[in-house]
């Protein structure tokens, strides 16, 4: 139904990605792809480079003490980036596009919001208000999780159904030219996707936070194969390969129960699969530090709950990740200086395709992108016709006063922006 609005709002994008593309078509690196940057809005923080992205999903709005209206963090930041960007698609040949996004990981009243008729009618027309008033291109739903409490917030087992309604009135509130979307788990639990699908323009899957030390919290592959083909995707789609993980201590104490859930995937499962495919075990080379889930896993999660691969975006993290808030001695000196001191050294993973700050044992304590990682991951959606990629957040890679003299393997700082740009716009 809203394929429709997609073609209106996103054109180039359209193009890239054609509806029910095949999985296993690999060149698709000379169009325009989606590039959806969360902006934060903190104080000083520095302005969006509009030639860098294609969308910008301002964070956050959050829902206020009536429990029926929206509330924008530091609004002159907001109204100034808006105006910003309308100036920019008036000049430019190229359009930009704004939401703001409402929620973030312990944003709460959500639950209480979506139960309620009344309130969740107020919500919604106070989001057609912001919307309308600011000259934006519609909402972006980062409710940390329905039927959820594990940020600390309100939850209830009715939430995933009032989810589905809060977007479906959304939508017809928005109207068919404005744009829908919704921020996603990587395991691609709490949300019925196949009810609220019709309602949302693309989704951006959090492919981050997937773990932490001694695994890797954003890998890319854990496998040397690549397991996002039609004939895997339809064998787990007929309940072939599915099981329960079993729950790695450190990220059970770190998130509780959000990463236990039935709808997961066998690791042996995807062993025999390569083995079979590719003749022998060569292929089945498997990464250490590939935790609980992967970036190509999350993709295959959210084909399995019933989305097409053209509507999902891709998430990357520009910051990194220890181990459960665990402080490493090399970490103060490392973000100063990019060197990790006695007794830690940097390494790159080469399945998992991200670099890793390891111990003198070799394991890894401290899990990052660099450039190298981030184009990666931005090919591999190009590859896989996924819409385009996102990221958290703009803000850590730009303004920063040390940045030109940091080092090339230091966390953020360093570039990333200018190298998804470079892959996912040909700037």
């Amino acid at each position: 139904m809203y394929k429709f609005l997609l073609a209106v709002a996103l054109p180039l994008a359209l193009l890239s990605c054609g509806s029910n593309a095949s999985i296993d078509i690999q060149d698709n690196s000379n169009t325009v792809s989606v590039v959806v940057a969360y902006v934060s809005g903190g104080q000083k923080k520095p302005l969006p480079d509009f030639d860098k992205v294609t969308h910008i999903n301002y964070a956050f709005g959050s829902i206020d003490s009536t429990f029926a209206k929206v509330a924008i963090e530091n609004l002159e930041r907001f109204e100034h980036i808006a105006e910003l960007k309308n100036e920019y698609n008036r000049v430019s040949d190229r359009k930009v596009f704004m939401q703001l996004s409402i929620g973030g990981w312990g944003s709460g009243r959500f639950s209480e919001m979506a139960a309620d008729s009344i309130l969740r009618h107020s919500f919604v027309s106070s989001c057609k208000a912001i919307v309308e008033e600011y000259s934006i291109d519609g909402i972006d739903l980062d409710w940390e999780y329905p039927s959820s409490g594990v940020a600390g917030i309100s939850s209830a087992p009715e939430d995933v159904a009032n989810f589905t309604l809060l977007v479906r009135e959304l939508r017809e509130a928005l109207g068919k030219e404005k744009l829908l979307t919704i921020a996603t788990i990587s395991t691609a639990r709490f949300i019925d996707f196949k009810a609220v699908d019709p309602y949302i323009d693309f989704y951006n899957i959090m492919s981050y936070d997937m773990a932490v030390a001694p695994f890797h919290h954003s890998p890319l592959k854990r496998f040397e194969a690549t397991l996002l083909r039609n004939t895997f995707i339809e064998n787990l789609k007929n309940g072939n390969g599915l099981m329960d993980y079993p729950s790695d201590t450190a990220v059970a104490q770190q998130y509780g129960q959000m990463y236990k859930t039935p709808v997961v995937l066998s690791r042996e499962y995807f062993r025999q699969y390569i083995v079979n495919q590719s003749g022998g075990q060569g292929a089945a080379a498997e990464s250490v530090i590939a935790g609980q889930c992967t970036a190509e896993e999350a993709v295959i999660m959210h084909i399995i709950a019933g989305l097409d691969i053209s509507k999902l975006v891709l998430g990357m993290p520009f910051y990194g990740k220890s181990g459960g808030g665990v402080q490493y001695p090399f970490q103060q000196q490392f973000e100063q200086s990019g060197e990790t001191g006695e007794g830690y050294s940097l390494v790159w993973d080469e399945i998992a395709q991200v670099p890793y700050i390891a111990d003198a044992s070799g394991n890894l304590v401290f899990g990052f992108e660099n450039q190298q990682s981030i184009r990666a991951k931005c090919r591999f959606a190009k590859e896989h016709r996924l819409l385009g990629v996102m990221y958290w957040e703009y803000c850590i890679d730009a303004g920063r006063p040390e940045a030109d003299t940091l080092k090339p393997n230091m966390l953020s700082r360093n570039g990333l922006i200018d190298a998804v740009a470079e892959e996912m716009l040909n700037r």
